[in-house]
């Protein structure tokens, strides 16, 4: 029985003829999240390594790379990496325009998202209805972690093709198995250009397979029979594709060894972490996953109730959501699949979300839409203006983790000598310092495998000098970053600092002669475009004692970052520097004024620094007979660290002197002492400051004087005024 002709039909059972208006103002506000977040600079050394990898090929007729060209270390050159496509073409973008093409190409290829919603959106005629845009700003801004210059972001372009593809196919009927035909096209081009081709392969076959149930379990949504077929022998074509590289058969094999072991040296690295890691949680990839998990779910309910099921969207979704929480770098990958599946089943819903539409429904749905759009939206603005990171802001350029003005230095005055270096840095220093000088270690991370290991633990301030020893570099560029690293550095006899720029700092032997009038420190330090960037560089400059360097920093950081959290980190800056003068220049009380500010203010703080401007205020206090002067500033260093050593002997021994004297003993009685406190005068929590110190200096020979003393005054045959503990600075 056909069904009734629309007219027939009530007034709140029509469909919605949605405003134009509104998906304009959906798309305006994806356009503009768009060209906000993805204005940034080149984020790290990766590019810079596959361009090396493209001139190469150029210069060596060849498409296979050798990986230990580039490295003096021991290097692991058995790494199958096909990606000559991408290389080749960012080398010769580069060398055309510069970086200007290569920012552009980043959002075409964001955009390319975007059109493919809008085009399957228009050939289901649902462009006018408000979610469409939402999906657009959605995909666009969820695909943050593709939009690299990089070979990444070619397997974003094919993973939106070959989905789009899909749909095309879906949607055309009898006719459209010419279309398959494409996917051995895309799937060749894929392979030789990206690795992440697994995880199209994995998408192709969810969607084999649901297209296969939905023949024999939901025959109505199932494809024509000869589509299906040429489906079949498409992707069959498209399986051999993975022989068609440089490497052959080789290319295959590698990849299943790879796939079945290193899962944990993938894990040094923060693109194979999970999403619910905690160390990425603050990245937002959890309530965008829970966002999309929603928003599928009410597309998707109405289609479930009538029994209508497409098993091909729901496997290849689901699948692709599980691909989505396992790598960061692997995110992207659900992306297109549920951006263009929400369309598609946004288009054949039956009837609308509710039974019975109020008048005020659609404009309250489409307002409610534009509001979440615009939350988003701002969000990311808010994100990539107000807090840039050293890898990111609102604007164009090389980020800071690319020593950029300290590899001139060095392919200046020190090309000869043999280069350490850090491993986000070593990509750029690569492409700018090779052939005459080779890096130690860069971002491949693969052919570093066998002792990447130590080098993370070299990098989070681990077994330094064992390392260094055993890569006996003669000059080491060293990102700023690494605060423990770069000290242990300015301690040692042995090293001097060259020059220090925005990103990292330059050491040499102390025997190599410098160049007489060469600046020590970098003109980029007073341009830096990143707040989190400034601090770095001014701690540095701070632990220097180069006052002129932290002032420029500290006056660009008050003209150029307006944002709150922004004017926060100033002031704190502007404390620490102040404070950091005044312990210099032994006025203790207002170094621990504007040293507690900054502490109470939870941006930054320096621990040492105000650890030791209370051991002087207490030794100060000591000498001149303030004995409760001396106990409160020890005191006060405990609450800054309650388990320093310095701080628990200190605050011991000037307690059991107090209670003493307020027991009208001399300091020498051998009489048992009352262990309770005295009011007002705090001295009675000396027991438990000693015994925590002897707890914490257990086994430490330095420190058998002192606790020979705490353990005497804990036993009460201790006599004499005790000398305090003063570090060096």
């Amino acid at each position: 029985m056909p069904s009734p002709p629309i007219r027939s039909l009530p007034a709140d059972r029509l469909p919605v003829r949605w405003s134009l208006a509104w998906s304009v103002l959906l798309l305006v506000i994806a356009l503009a999240a768009v060209a906000i977040q993805y204005a940034g600079p080149v984020r790290d050394g990766d590019l810079f390594f596959h361009m090396a990898y493209g001139r190469y090929f150029l210069e060596h007729h060849t498409l296979i790379p050798d990986h230990t060209a580039f490295s003096w270390t021991p290097t692991d050159g058995s790494a199958q990496y096909c990606a000559w496509i991408p290389e080749i073409f960012f080398y010769l973008v580069h060398q055309a325009g510069g970086l200007t093409p290569l920012f552009a190409f980043t959002y075409l290829c964001i955009l390319i998202l975007v059109a493919s919603v809008l085009w399957l959106a228009w050939r289901m005629q649902v462009l006018r209805h408000p979610l469409v845009g939402f999906l657009a700003l959605l995909g666009a801004l969820m695909s943050d972690s593709a939009a690299y210059s990089k070979p990444e972001i070619f397997s974003y372009v094919f993973m939106v093709a070959v989905t789009a593809l899909w749909f095309r196919i879906k949607t055309g009927g009898e006719t459209a198995w010419r279309w398959c035909y494409l996917f051995p096209v895309a799937m060749l081009l894929w392979v030789n250009s990206h690795g992440g081709f697994i995880f199209g392969a994995f998408f192709l076959g969810l969607m084999f397979a649901g297209e296969t149930l939905n023949r024999y379990v939901s025959p109505s949504q199932a494809l024509p029979g000869r589509v299906w077929r040429h489906l079949l022998y498409a992707l069959l074509l498209s399986g051999l594709t993975v022989f068609i590289t440089p490497y052959l058969w080789k290319y295959p094999l590698h990849l299943t060894k790879l796939a079945g072991g290193g899962a944990e040296d993938w894990r040094m690295v923060r693109s194979y972490l999970s999403i619910f890691d905690p160390r990425v949680r603050h990245l937002f990839y959890v309530p965008y996953f829970a966002i999309v998990a929603l928003v599928f779910l009410l597309l998707l309910w109405r289609r479930v109730n009538l029994k209508r099921i497409d098993w091909a969207l729901l496997l290849t979704n689901a699948g692709m959501a599980y691909v989505y929480t396992r790598y960061l770098r692997s995110t992207y990958y659900w992306i297109p699949v549920f951006a263009l599946s929400a369309v598609f089943l946004l288009a054949r819903k039956q009837g609308p979300f509710w039974p019975r539409r109020p008048r005020w429904a659609p404009t309250a749905l489409a307002a409610g839409i534009a509001c979440c759009a615009l939350l988003l939206a701002s969000r990311a603005g808010y994100q990539s203006i107000c807090r840039p990171t050293a890898s990111r802001w609102c604007g164009f350029g090389i980020s800071y983790q690319n020593p950029v003005e300290e590899a001139e230095f060095i392919r200046t005055h020190l090309a000869q000598y043999r280069l350490g270096n850090d491993y986000g840095g070593g990509g750029y220093l690569l492409w700018r310092l090779h052939p005459q000088t080779k890096v130690m270690i860069d971002p491949r991370s693969f052919p570093y495998r066998a002792w990447l290991a130590r080098y993370q633990r070299f990098a989070s301030g681990q077994e330094i000098p064992q390392f260094v020893a055993d890569f006996p570099a003669d000059v080491w560029c060293l990102s700023l970053a690494y605060e423990r690293v770069t000290a242990w550095f300015l301690r040692q006899p042995d090293w001097k600092l060259a020059f220090y720029g925005p990103s990292a700092a330059v050491f040499v032997r102390a025997g190599i002669a410098l160049p007489e009038m060469a600046e020590r420190a970098g003109e980029g330090i007073a341009r830096l475009a990143s707040a989190s960037q400034a601090l770095y560089v001014f701690r540095f400059a701070m632990a220097l004692g180069d006052w002129p360097a932290a002032l420029r920093i500290l006056a660009r950081m008050q003209e150029h970052f307006a944002c709150p959290v922004a004017r926060r980190q100033t002031a704190a800056m502007a404390d620490l520097y102040a404070g950091t003068r005044a312990f210099y220049g032994e006025d203790y009380a207002t170094a621990a004024r504007h040293l507690e500010a900054c502490r109470a203010g939870g941006v930054i703080s320096d621990t040492n620094l105000l650890l030791n401007t209370y051991y002087r205020m207490t030794t100060a206090a000591w000498v001149r007979k303030d004995e409760q002067g001396a106990y409160d500033a020890a005191r006060a260093a405990l609450a800054v660290d309650p388990g320093d050593p310095v701080a628990l002997f200190n605050a011991g021994v000037i307690g059991w002197y107090l209670e003493a004297q307020a027991r009208g003993r001399t300091p020498g009685d051998q009489s048992q002492m009352s262990l309770n406190a005295l009011p007002g005068r705090g001295g009675g929590a000396w027991p438990d400051h000693l015994r925590l110190f002897l707890d914490r200096t257990e086994g430490q020979p330095g420190n058998q004087s002192l606790r020979t003393i705490a353990a005497r005054m804990l036993k009460g045959d201790y006599a004499g005024r005790p000398n305090l503990v003063v570090p060096g600075p």
